[in-house]
């Protein structure tokens, strides 16, 4: 069965296309969807409208202290300052290019290292979540990076853990409105990943792994009580069931084959994610970023396959759910919003 895409808004966002390969570019922060770019020397962050308004407001542009390293850059509520992941340090800076406050760190780049970090205001925007480069260990051995938690007013250390990971390239997903915790995503590597869920509580971190191992999370609906994780291969996308005590358990999984048909050299991409809570969106193709993708909306409860997505032009292999019933594609400097229209067959 065949469901059409419908052409909702289109806005231009320069550099859109080219920043969707990096892992700060979508966001899901303050209960809003956000997009982050490069502006020339610029951090450029937009926050998305919601569905049937405006695609969003002008951009707001912040001086990047990162050079051409491009940090993991996230933004404070109503976009008034922003945090900046760099190689030795993070960065509370303002659009003036201020600096608030600053957290120092070993370098990301020691001795070669490819690792880059990620940060996230809690809910409350009281503290900043941020993953750094551990310290050695008395015998000059590295235990694996460090996940803290900061004062977001002085950037003052609350809390810290260390992961399991090491010198991994980090991602984080939160649910628009369901509970406060993060969902952060180490990838080491080609093959290897470790998923976690990190919570802040009167001052301790707890962080917990978060299903199996080498499956990133991908997405999370609303509630934050359903999460998708995607094979790094592109094998299959599973579907994880979250309790308040933040343990995860797989109800369901979609395989490429089902999708592409067995015969296919195709392979899941980008960020399968919930359109809403009752739909999955899926994208298949010969590669990540490949020029032609095809798109499928899969059951949300079950990753039941309900239908192949037609749009009336040639659309990007990464589509962005979300979760407001609506998904965006980015072609060059366009931003394109949709939703599904009435079924055809």
């Amino acid at each position: 069965m065949k469901r059409t895409a419908r052409l909702i808004s289109q806005t231009a966002c320069e550099g859109i296309e080219e920043a969707l390969g990096w892992t700060d570019a979508w966001q899901v922060r303050h209960g809003a969807n956000w997009l982050v770019t490069r502006d020339g020397d610029n951090i450029a962050v937009l926050r998305l409208g919601d569905a049937g308004t405006p695609q969003g407001s002008a951009p707001v542009l912040f001086p990047d202290p990162t050079g051409d390293l491009r940090g993991y850059a996230t933004p404070a509520l109503d976009a008034d300052y922003v945090v900046v992941c760099g190689d030795r340090d993070l960065a509370a800076i303002d659009a003036d290019g201020t600096r608030r406050w600053t957290y120092s760190h070993e370098p990301w780049s020691a001795d070669d290292g490819s690792g880059r970090g990620a940060c996230a205001f809690t809910a409350d925007g009281k503290h900043v979540i941020a993953v750094v480069p551990g310290p050695l260990d008395e015998s000059g051995s590295y235990a694996g990076d460090l996940c803290v938690a900061l004062d977001s007013s002085t950037g003052s250390t609350v809390a810290q853990q260390a992961l399991t990971a090491s010198s991994a390239i980090y991602e984080i997903r939160q649910p628009l409105s369901g509970p406060d915790v993060l969902l952060l995503s180490a990838g080491q590597g080609q093959d290897d990943a470790m998923s976690y869920a990190v919570s802040l509580s009167n001052a301790i971190l707890q962080i917990l792994p978060a299903g199996a191992e080498d499956e990133p999370v991908t997405g999370v609906d609303a509630s934050g009580r359903s999460v998708l994780k995607t094979e790094r291969g592109g094998a299959w996308t599973t579907l994880y069931s979250v309790t308040e005590s933040l343990e995860f358990s797989a109800r369901g999984r979609v395989h490429v084959q089902e999708l592409a048909g067995e015969d296919s050299e195709e392979r899941i991409v980008g960020r399968p994610g919930f359109i809403d809570d009752q739909t999955v969106i899926v994208a298949v193709a010969e590669e990540e970023w490949a020029e032609e993708a095809r798109h499928f909306v899969v059951d949300a409860r079950s990753l039941q396959i309900s239908a192949e997505l037609e749009y009336p032009f040639p659309v990007g292999s990464d589509p962005i759910a979300l979760g407001d019933g609506t998904w965006i594609t980015a072609s060059g400097d366009e931003v394109r919003r949709w939703s599904i229209d009435t079924p055809n067959r």
